[in-house]
């Protein structure tokens, strides 16, 4: 099982600036996180993993947004869409569902950011396990999941 050391090795040798921190209680989802953080819930970007047709792949979005099938499907030019359940993520990833960070990953694939995600400078995100979260610059966050920036919510 991967950790937050792991997200942390990931980022320092990407030379990405970050803090990892402990929470002050547990929250295991993004509106959770946000409401402990005292942050809008906007600025918890979520990671979502989906399998498009015989791929897996990772859609950040804001916290308060749900992703819109069609338009991932479209996006990816796919014919099936399902979300992962727990076991998959963790499969996948190396981490647990509800505090998967976007970055160190065990497995590559396809990482798409919702543009809404980037509108705050600095975002918060899953950091590898339970009651650690992520901050990083938005932009930052892009070039360290190697994203691209699509329109996918909702």
């Amino acid at each position: 099982m991967l950790s937050s050391v792991d997200v942390h090795n990931f980022l320092q040798t990407a030379n990405i600036a970050h803090e990892l921190s402990r929470m002050p209680e547990s929250a295991r989802t993004a509106s959770r996180a946000a409401a402990v953080l005292g942050l809008p819930p906007h600025q918890v970007v979520k990671s979502v993993f989906f399998m498009a047709d015989e791929k897996a792949v990772m859609a950040l979005v804001p916290g308060d947004a749900t992703v819109d099938y069609s338009k991932l499907k479209a996006e990816l030019g796919a014919r099936s869409l399902r979300l992962l359940n727990a076991d998959e993520v963790r499969q996948l990833t190396g981490y647990l569902i509800g505090c998967t960070p976007p970055v160190a990953l065990k497995s590559e694939m396809p990482a798409y950011i919702d543009l809404r995600a980037l509108r705050e400078d600095v975002v918060y995100t899953g950091g590898g396990e339970p009651g650690m979260i992520l901050k990083i610059r938005s932009y930052d966050l892009v070039r360290a999941a190697d994203a691209e920036v699509v329109d996918i919510i909702r």
